[in-house]
């Protein structure tokens, strides 16, 4: 017996997002964001990292976040605009200060790629974060494979979306 496999054509959100539909280049907004000493708790228990420098003191004169926490807005303001699921595969990140609680962080985010390999559909975003005096605090950029089964697989049904909503920006 052959399983036939399909993409999901829609989810909570609406329909999913199509290949083509994706534009390099597109800007993808950009936001505030403020990190707190609860939301740094947060990820300490998810990733069990209990560092002093994310509990109690840092090198820069108090408590510092994991790097790791900024992984969530540039994903929100990537949904913001596409409607893409699928499986994270590529993270390349580049800290370049300590994100401190309380601090607002100005992020913006674009389509840096998409491509096709073996016969599956790929995109990367890139984002900065700068602090309130305009420097630099990290750069990332992330790829998807949009589905993990074949780009030629049809698309049909109503999938469960990935929890991020645009209400959390």
């Amino acid at each position: 017996m052959v399983t036939q496999h399909a993409r999901v054509a829609e989810d909570g959100n609406g329909p999913r997002t199509i290949y083509e539909d994706i534009e390099i280049g597109k800007i993808l907004g950009e936001m505030e964001w403020v990190v707190t000493e609860g939301m740094i708790d947060e990820q300490c228990n998810i990733d069990r990292d209990f560092d002093t420098w994310y509990s109690l003191e840092s090198p820069w004169q108090g408590r510092i976040a994991p790097p790791q926490i900024s992984y969530r807005p540039p994903r929100w303001l990537l949904s913001r605009t596409y409607n893409i699921r699928g499986l994270f595969c590529g993270w390349e990140m580049e800290n370049i200060k300590p994100i401190k609680p309380g601090v607002t962080l100005h992020i913006q985010a674009s389509v840096a790629d998409k491509y096709i390999k073996n016969d599956r559909e790929f995109v990367t975003y890139q984002a900065e974060a700068t602090d309130p005096e305009g420097a630099l605090v990290f750069r990332t950029k992330r790829t998807h494979v949009l589905d993990v089964v074949d780009r030629n697989a049809p698309r049909a049904g109503t999938g469960v979306d990935s929890g991020i909503k645009a209400e959390k920006i």
